[in-house]
């Protein structure tokens, strides 16, 4: 097949006259037609379509007749379009509303971060309207940068905006050094024990290892003594490390009153588009249903879109008897009672536990003695 009949080429035939003296004169001016076959009275060929117009008026002057049967190519496939206004009008506008469009946030790029820091980070920023769809402004960023890090996770935040692009550039927060910062006053002990280690960075230590101390006793002064003897002020700062007993009571229901999901679920969507949101029709939720949402960016064949949507689903429940065995129930309090621990002594290194649980009814009584190894400094 000739490379002319992909872009534009007419198929025709040529009757009655001197259907021989036009293919001559065709040819000594240049025209060529592909594929020529005899007919009665005749002959059929196809040639590029922008020599059909000079294969024509040689034809008139042979008195040849000319018919055209077909037409081929993405010239003829598009030329309809190319009549219609609302086509040359669409892309009049297209330009201009894609720069325009650019002042909104298309995509984020968290390519810098880990995925549960690019998933707390979305949250901040989702927070303070800065997600696909969202218009920006240099306020916005700012905000933005700020909430970054008040939000405890990262130590350093940049937000760059350009062309729908918001990129996000962030550090993670160095660990809370296991040093307390210095302070004006005296470090106390928030509670009795043996001290077991000590750190001292600025100040005067009062305790040795090996020492019992009491709760509220002082652990670290605020002076320090020169080489004749003076006393100066320096902040006390440091760690005491002690041994001591913790202790903490549970109770748990063996046979509680609980809600199940039923397995109905109805969801809701709304579109954040160009800064307004747009609440898609849903069905109505289910009375005591519990609720989960989660954001994520549109996008058309991986392209991004200027928008983002919400889905939020909810999920029916109904009311159930939750049964635990004992053994569960103890589970569950000793779970609960480590939590606890942890949020009082993060740095706590258990040593020794004891236990005692006691049945009662429908309930289960739960005590535990922990003796840990931990900073007592208040």
């Amino acid at each position: 097949m000739e490379p002319v009949r992909f872009w534009a080429a007419v198929e025709f035939t040529a009757q009655n006259g001197s259907a021989e003296a036009l293919l001559s004169q065709a040819a000594a001016q240049g025209l060529h037609p592909y594929g020529v076959t005899a007919r009665p009275g005749g002959f059929c060929a196809h040639c590029a379509a922008w020599q059909y117009r000079r294969f024509a008026a040689l034809a008139r002057k042979l008195r040849v007749r000319l018919r055209v049967h077909k037409r081929q190519g993405l010239y003829f496939c598009i030329r309809p379009l190319l009549r219609r206004a609302g086509l040359w009008a669409g892309l009049a506008l297209f330009v201009p509303l894609l720069l325009w469009a650019q002042q909104y946030v298309w995509t984020v790029d968290t390519s810098t971060l880990t995925t549960g820091q690019a998933a707390r980070a979305a949250a901040v920023l989702r927070a303070n309207d800065l997600q696909p769809g969202s218009a920006v402004t240099e306020a916005k960023l700012t905000a933005g940068e700020y909430a970054l890090l008040q939000s405890g996770e990262f130590s350093w935040a940049s937000l760059n905006f350009a062309k729908g692009r918001l990129v996000v550039e962030a550090a993670a927060a160095k660990p809370k050094p296991d040093i307390a910062a210095g302070t004006l006053h005296g470090i106390r002990a928030k509670c009795g024990g043996t001290v077991v280690r000590t750190n001292l960075v600025s100040g005067t230590m009062l305790v040795v290892p090996g020492q019992q101390v009491e709760a509220g006793q002082g652990l670290i002064g605020t002076a320090r003594a020169e080489r004749d003897g003076t006393l100066i002020f320096a902040p006390a700062a440091g760690t005491v490390t002690a041994q001591f007993e913790w202790s903490d009571t549970r109770q748990v229901l063996l046979k509680e009153d609980v809600l199940q999901r039923s397995g109905a679920v109805s969801v809701e969507y709304e579109l954040l588009l160009f800064g307004h949101h747009f609440a898609l029709p849903a069905a109505p939720a289910a009375e005591n249903a519990a609720s989960q949402t989660r954001h994520f960016a549109a996008d058309l064949f991986g392209l991004p879109l200027p928008c983002s949507v919400q889905e939020t689903c909810w999920y029916a429940q109904q009311p159930a008897v939750l049964c635990r065995t004992e053994e569960q129930a103890a589970a569950l309090a000793r779970l609960q009672s480590l939590q606890a621990l942890k949020e009082t002594f993060p740095d706590a290194e258990t040593v020794a536990r004891k236990e005692d649980c006691t049945a009662s009814g429908d309930a289960l009584d739960y005590t535990v003695t922990y003796t840990i190894v931990a900073d007592i400094c208040a």
